[in-house]
């Protein structure tokens, strides 16, 4: 049995032993289609009995009896199609020519698969990471207020050594208007204009002593609330800084989906 022969009769086997769909050609030296094994999913529009397409692959290989390599579009039989064609030789004689026409429909589906996924990935990406951006500034901008309610919290503490300040000398000046009147009862007639007097500045110190417990109410109230909101605002930090960090994790994974995508694509264009 002569190589070419047993060309032919292992084509259909090695079709079956082939993991994608394909068609196989032999040819004996004009071109002449001795074997032709046809795909299933496209038709190249030759049989047994007829000639290699002039320009073709199988006509090249024949002409220059080297092997030959090419992609054809899609648009030639309805899928996309890696023809290889090798040339024949039986003790330095050329013989023919062995052709397979690979269909590269699931490959061009993984491509484009892989492209989609990418650029999916891409937007993610650019989006977590505009997210991550924001989450810092936003964790930023709440370190300042907390820096700021700290400063309140100062003040009013400030305020409140003023009002014990204010206080002392209500007492005081409420204790030197007890005296004075005192003083202007013993006195008699002559110290009626000095009791006056000393009736004003207890009733100023009384009533600078309801105004220093009211404000103290007051302040209170403030610094509790400053208090509240101060915890609010570190909670809310601890949250952006969270967010960011989940941001930029969320940012490094969609990164490494892109580049697996990449390389799916790459491996696609190989087979």
């Amino acid at each position: 049995m002569t190589l070419l022969d047993s060309t032919i009769h292992s084509a259909e086997v090695t079709k079956k032993l082939m993991p994608l769909d394909c068609c196989i050609m032999i040819t004996d030296p004009s071109g002449l289609i001795v074997k032709f094994v046809p795909a299933q999913t496209f038709d190249m529009g030759v049989r047994e009995g007829d000639y290699a397409v002039r320009g073709g692959t199988v006509d090249e290989c024949i002409r220059t009896k080297s092997s030959i390599h090419k992609s054809l579009p899609q648009e030639l039989y309805g899928v996309p199609i890696k023809a290889t064609c090798e040339p024949l030789f039986e003790d330095g004689k050329f013989i023919g020519a062995y052709a397979i026409g690979l269909s590269l429909e699931t490959q061009a589906t993984l491509q484009q698969t892989a492209q989609a996924i990418a650029a999916t990935s891409e937007e993610i990406t650019a989006t977590t990471e505009e997210l991550a951006a924001t989450a810092t500034e936003l964790a930023r901008d709440l370190e300042k207020l907390k820096q700021s309610s700290k400063l309140v919290a100062e003040h009013v503490d400030k305020t409140e050594e003023i009002l014990s300040f204010v206080s002392e000398v209500a007492v005081s000046s409420n204790l030197l208007g007890l005296n004075a009147a005192i003083e202007a009862a013993r006195a008699g007639d002559a110290g009626r204009g000095f009791a006056v007097v000393a009736s004003e500045i207890r009733k100023m110190a009384d009533n600078s002593a309801r105004s220093v417990t009211e404000i103290k109410k007051i302040i209170n109230a403030i610094k509790s609330e400053t208090e509240v909101i101060t915890l609010g605002i570190i909670e809310s930090t601890a949250i952006g800084e969270r967010q960011a960090t989940a941001s930029n994790e969320i940012a490094s994974a969609m990164q490494q989906l892109a580049s697996s995508a990449t390389n799916v694509e790459n491996i696609a264009q190989i087979i």
